[in-house]
């Protein structure tokens, strides 16, 4: 390949069109601050936060725990978990297990049954008043035998027999059948007494571990209502908390999504469109020291060439 003494060199500048190169200076320039470390989005400002429980709901958990005899609950952090637990051990529905052993006679400290447990089991069910009854029914008996004593006298009277031996005996066999009369009387009276006290004790005990069997269902209702309660509170909470934390990311980043916005619908621009003007510059570079040299040898030569043509020379 040859090339002629003198290059030609030519510059082409290509530049976008005015709309496209004015718009990415402006995107450049919002752009670059936003990669200056100083500038960064504070991540503390919108961190996750997680909703303590409420009063609500620490009451149900004391109500449990009361139940479950661990005594009172202490509460700490923002979080308010339980930080300590003291009690008896005592659960909610003891008392009445213990109340219904009480009165089946079962001794509270060598947990088994016992004539005297039995006895004062059943006191509270035995009749306040049975002394009186029996007296007044003890009164009303001799008095009707009384009668039927008076009776005998006076037949042996009628009969002329009065303080015979015939009448001594009948009279003593009457006595001794009053007295027997009187004795069961009373043994009635009190074996009555003592069997409506026992089928009232057997009630009673009945009555208490059916309340020992309800107690925690009733408890556990009251506990459930203020879980469920304090559960809707702290969800409303922590839905408040979630959308505070959106919204304050969503304000921290919305000039970068502003930004990538913009470049994502700018983007098709910068190579959709071609060069909308074009510079063209020649430029014919002076000749080297060599060329200049050789072209002043030539012209020279030919001068000298052209001066001996016409001095008529040969050569």
């Amino acid at each position: 390949m040859t090339t002629s003494q003198y290059d030609t060199r030519s510059t082409v500048i290509n530049r976008p069109a005015d709309f496209i190169e004015s718009s990415g200076k402006a995107f450049a320039d919002r752009l670059t601050p936003l990669l200056n470390p100083a500038n960064k989005v504070i991540t503390d400002n919108f961190k996750q936060n997680v909703q303590g429980q409420n009063k609500l709901q620490q009451e149900a958990l004391q109500q449990a725990a009361t139940q479950g005899g661990l005594g009172t609950l202490q509460f700490q952090g923002s979080g308010n978990t339980v930080s300590g637990i003291s009690g008896t051990g005592v659960a909610g529905f003891q008392p009445f297990l213990d109340e219904s052993q009480r009165l089946a006679g079962v001794d509270p400290i060598t947990g088994e049954v016992t004539s005297a447990g039995m006895t004062a089991g059943m006191q509270p069910y035995m009749s306040p008043y049975q002394q009186q009854v029996i007296d007044a029914t003890q009164a009303s008996y001799q008095n009707q035998r009384a009668q039927g004593r008076q009776s005998i006298m006076d037949q042996a009277v009628a009969a002329g027999a009065f303080g015979g031996g015939r009448e001594g005996v009948q009279r003593g066999v009457y006595d001794a059948q009053t007295t027997l009369g009187a004795t069961q009387l009373e043994a009635d009276l009190r074996a009555q007494n003592f069997a409506q006290a026992q089928a009232a004790q057997q009630a009673g005990i009945q009555n208490q571990q059916g309340l020992a069997q309800l107690q925690p269902q009733l408890a556990q209702q009251n506990i459930s209502t203020l879980s469920s309660l304090g559960s809707g509170q702290q969800a409303l909470g922590q839905a408040q908390l979630d959308a505070t934390a959106a919204n304050t990311r969503e304000a921290a980043y919305e000039e970068q999504q502003r930004l990538g916005f913009f470049g994502s619908q700018f983007a098709p621009f910068t190579g959709g469109f071609g060069a909308q003007s074009q510079f063209t510059t020649n430029t014919t570079p002076p000749p080297s020291t060599l060329n200049t040299i050789l072209g002043v040898g030539t012209m020279a030569g030919g001068l000298l060439g052209g001066i001996g043509s016409l001095m008529g020379g040969g050569s």
